[in-house]
């Protein structure tokens, strides 16, 4: 089956849910940083939300695409997808990500 980043369909092992993670959070960042440093020095600094607006649209891709991994992962641990909503939650989100990658697969 072709497994596609962006769909909750399937399921993934614990080292494949930490390293697309990985990338996940480490994508907008780098997306950010160098878009902040590009507008900030174009005109003058006067389209430096643009570089703001492009983080956060790069940050929602991620979180996204987290999700649909997270599902995966649920899958894989033969758990219901309703407990991914933990990752909306503040500070459980961080303890819940690292139960999927602990957790072994079933």
């Amino acid at each position: 089956m072709n497994d596609q980043l962006f769909s909750s369909l399937g399921a993934i092992n614990r080292m494949q849910y930490f390293s697309r993670t990985l990338i996940l959070i480490a994508l907008p960042f780098l997306v950010t940083v160098i878009s902040l440093n590009f507008f900030s020095h174009w005109h003058d600094g006067t389209h430096f939300p643009l570089g703001v607006f492009i983080g956060l649209m790069s940050a929602l891709f991620a979180i996204f695409g987290i999700l649909m991994q997270s599902i995966k992962r649920l899958n894989d641990l033969s758990l219901a997808p309703i407990w991914s909503v933990l990752l909306v939650m503040p500070f459980v989100n961080v303890i819940f990500i690292l139960f999927l990658i602990l957790l072994p697969s079933k």
